[in-house]
């Protein structure tokens, strides 16, 4: 497990240099307008990609060591190409922003949805290395590609973005079908009907599903709140390309929980019913490991003044400091509510993760809309601090309830220095 960790938070750590990367290319050589164009872009295809995950998503980690894999794969397929098509019928039915070709769109959908299927299919089965190779590809070229643009004289827009967004899915939906094939033999031949495993995966997956449409729209429903009550539309897409660059640089402290968490769950998902207090102790150790480190993150990214962003992301970024300060004490909670909502997947009892997810949601509609009126994009800062906070101390509450958890036991001791410094031995040692 220490080796699967260390392998995912290396990726995580490049993947993280690149979403950097990327960051610096959209804000310095795009400007914020591009850039609010491009965060619209891909709320939107995370849209399709979520809804994709109807009959599994994130569950397929615990669906596919219990059902036939080629009835996964074949519900994940039909669905993914039905949900492209809807949400490209709402694109162009004018009910959400997008500058994209419906057409173009539609494919990228199309890959997005498949991508994710594949990518939760090699972690249902503990493939680490190939899950995160294929994520690691995707950002790497459409960071590539951008640079390859740019030498050539390509006009560096929005426009690039999505040619250069689109070729990458197609790389990587290649990729992850072959390394599919190639671990073929891993996903073992379970009995079950087509319809039985319908019926379990949307038992599972429509429950997750809603929690994480839920939360992504916890992340991301301001910029839509933004683009509605700022005015003209050119300011609203450079107001949303300032806060998204904000939520961008917050986001890169989530990688190590991320990292630590795509483990977790794996690990959680594959435990018997007679383990589930090493489950229980595994993710309250690591949710303190991952608020620890974030917290050290946001405060120097706090520290940093705005003359810093300024020079980094462009004259127009200088407030993203501010945005940081706003919401510095919800990142950090939310870092632990990662490992609370990757303990509760990986032992079956997603409702809680969704329950905590739509209160968040119904949080930041009732905050969002008078907030951002009166205080823009700092508004919506201060609606996401708020939830991010209430939805991890909802989640500490059904742990204390359910599980006899003392609250003592989400706060970092001296026991847990002794535990991490016995494990990093460990490590050394095993190298």
């Amino acid at each position: 497990m220490i080796k699967n960790i260390l392998h995912t938070l290396g990726t995580r750590l490049l993947t993280s240099l690149l979403s950097l990367a990327l960051l610096l290319i959209t804000t310095q050589w795009m400007g914020a307008e591009n850039k609010g164009a491009i965060s619209l872009l891909v709320l939107n295809l995370s849209l399709a990609s979520i809804f994709s995950g109807l009959f599994g998503g994130p569950s397929l980690v615990y669906l596919i060591p219990r059902l036939p894999f080629k009835h996964l794969l074949a519900l994940n397929y039909a669905w993914s190409a039905l949900t492209a098509a809807l949400v490209t019928g709402i694109l162009v039915g004018g009910l959400l922003p997008n500058q994209a070709n419906p057409i173009h769109f539609f494919f990228m959908a199309l890959m997005e949805c498949l991508i994710a299927a594949h990518v939760m299919m090699l972690l249902g089965k503990v493939k680490i290395t190939a899950h995160n190779a294929i994520a690691l590809l995707k950002s790497a070229s459409v960071v590539g590609l951008l640079l390859y643009f740019r030498s050539t004289g390509v006009a560096m827009d929005y426009f690039a973005f999505e040619d250069a967004y689109a070729i990458s899915l197609i790389v990587t939906f290649l990729l992850s079908v072959g390394v599919l094939i190639y671990h073929r033999k891993a996903y073992g031949q379970q009995a079950g009907s087509l319809l039985n495993s319908a019926r379990e995966s949307l038992k599972y997956g429509f429950l997750v599903q809603v929690g994480n449409v839920a939360q992504l729209m916890n992340y991301r429903i301001s910029l839509y709140f933004i683009e509605v009550l700022i005015h003209p539309p050119t300011l609203a897409l450079a107001r949303i390309g300032i806060y998204s660059a904000a939520l961008q640089v917050a986001e890169a402290l989530w990688q190590f929980a991320k990292s630590i968490s795509t483990v977790q769950y794996a690990a959680v998902s594959n435990l018997k019913d007679e383990e589930a207090e090493k489950g229980l102790y595994l993710s309250l150790g690591l949710g303190k490991l991952n608020y620890s480190v974030t917290a050290i993150g946001i405060t120097l990214l706090c520290l940093l003044p705005a003359s810093f962003y300024e020079a980094v992301l462009g004259t127009a970024f200088g407030e993203v400091r501010m945005h940081l300060l706003i919401l510095a004490i919800g990142v950090v909670a939310l870092s632990l509510s990662n490992a609370l909502s990757h303990y509760f997947a990986g032992i079956g009892e997603h409702r809680f993760n969704t329950y905590s997810s739509l209160f968040g949601l119904v949080l930041t509609v009732a905050l969002s809309y008078p907030l951002i009126s009166s205080y823009g994009t700092l508004g919506a800062a201060i609606a996401a601090s708020i939830t991010y906070s209430a939805q991890t101390f909802y989640q500490m509450i059904i742990l204390k309830h359910r599980k006899d958890v003392p609250w003592s036991a989400f706060v970092v001791s001296r026991a847990d220095l002794i535990a991490l410094s016995s494990l990093r031995r460990k490590g050394n040692r095993s190298e």
